[in-house]
């Protein structure tokens, strides 16, 4: 952007944020917040943006189709939002917003799209004067969210980023879920969602037809062709286990292939993608290192934006570096969310 344009739009800027710029003052931290952002409202884990100093926070990566606001600590109570004068404005017309800030203002930006976005806010006059940019850069990175009784999640705009499930390795579009099928109506039955999002805004994949109006029962070693289905009437519909199929501990490996849109069910463990039973997956930070050990296979990194941060074929790997944040360590077989 012209530098002489940007200078100007912040010093418009500076007028519109009123009795708040008395006090303002450049934050140390920003935060995304909100349906959009990949940490939806969950302010704990709140997507930070990377500060690059003297005012300008920068972000690249996923957004949803969504609400989104900035905020500047996680923390509901303390935190100033930075959002639009006028609530619901596009966010890819931020730099035209009126900026106003202040603790608790519940305006909006609207993510009319989802894809990856280059967003970027400028602080200028020590604060007094804000301005966000943001543009459409590419598609979505792919992933795929599981709902029902298995995941215990049922409201497909509210799903934590720990239960995405990122693309088997080498591939962009089969992706693997391991779950725990129990006894019980309320314990067995699983679909897919394409993104976390108001169900009329995401695609949902489901059983092609189903036994008794609700669920389409499966056993282990059934492959069957999936429905994409997108706010058309039947979207209350999964795949589940009879209780006869059914342990407290009982295992199931789903493979969902968007590529020939099937679905397998079948048995984990030993000898499945080179994991070996027994080995537990461990991630932990050491210092400034993330270390992750006993992966018995390749095994990745993810930030809450489902980019990939870090892989390595042979099961374990050190990560320098990393900014503060929560991150999902991956294999073919097991995931551990960890914090710095």
């Amino acid at each position: 952007m012209n530098l002489h344009l940007l200078n100007s739009m912040l010093a418009g800027a500076a007028m519109l944020l009123g009795t708040a710029a008395a006090t303002a003052a450049i934050p140390e931290h920003l935060y995304m917040v909100g349906e959009a952002s990949p940490s939806l409202w969950h302010i704990d884990i709140a997507q930070e943006m990377t500060n690059e100093g003297e005012g300008v926070f920068s972000y690249r990566g996923t957004l949803y189709n969504q609400n989104l606001q900035f905020i500047d600590a996680r923390n509901w109570d303390t935190g100033v939002r930075y959002v639009p004068e006028v609530s619901g404005s596009w966010l890819i017309n931020a730099h035209e917003a009126n900026i106003v800030s202040g603790i608790g203002n519940e305006n909006r930006f609207w993510v009319t799209e989802p894809g990856t976005y280059e967003v970027k806010v400028y602080f200028g006059d020590n604060g007094e004067s804000v301005m966000i940019t943001a543009q459409w850069v590419g598609e979505m990175a792919p992933m795929v969210v599981p709902l029902g009784a298995i995941s215990g999640q049922w409201d497909s705009a509210s799903v934590p980023f720990p239960y995405n499930i990122y693309p088997k390795e080498g591939t962009d579009d089969v992706f693997v879920y391991e779950c725990t099928v129990k006894p019980g109506a309320d314990s067995k039955h699983l679909k897919f969602i394409s993104y976390p999002s108001n169900y009329w805004e995401t695609w949902f994949y489901l059983p092609e037809s189903v036994d008794n109006g609700v669920v389409k029962f499966v056993k282990i070693g059934d492959k069957l062709k999936i429905r994409r289905a997108w706010n058309d009437g039947n979207l209350d519909h999964f795949w589940g286990f009879a209780d006869e199929d059914c342990t407290p501990e009982k295992k199931v490996r789903v493979t969902l292939n968007l590529g020939d849109d099937t679905i397998e069910f079948s048995e984990p463990g030993a000898g499945v993608e080179g994991v070996e039973a027994g080995n537990t997956l461990k991630a932990s930070f050491v210092g400034d290192n993330l270390v992750v050990e006993n992966a018995g296979a390749a095994v990745a990194v993810y930030d809450i934006a489902g980019r990939k941060v870090a892989y390595s074929a042979a099961g374990m790997l050190t990560v320098p570096g990393l900014p503060c944040g929560v991150y999902v360590v991956k294999t073919a077989g097991a995931a551990v969310k960890v914090a710095k």
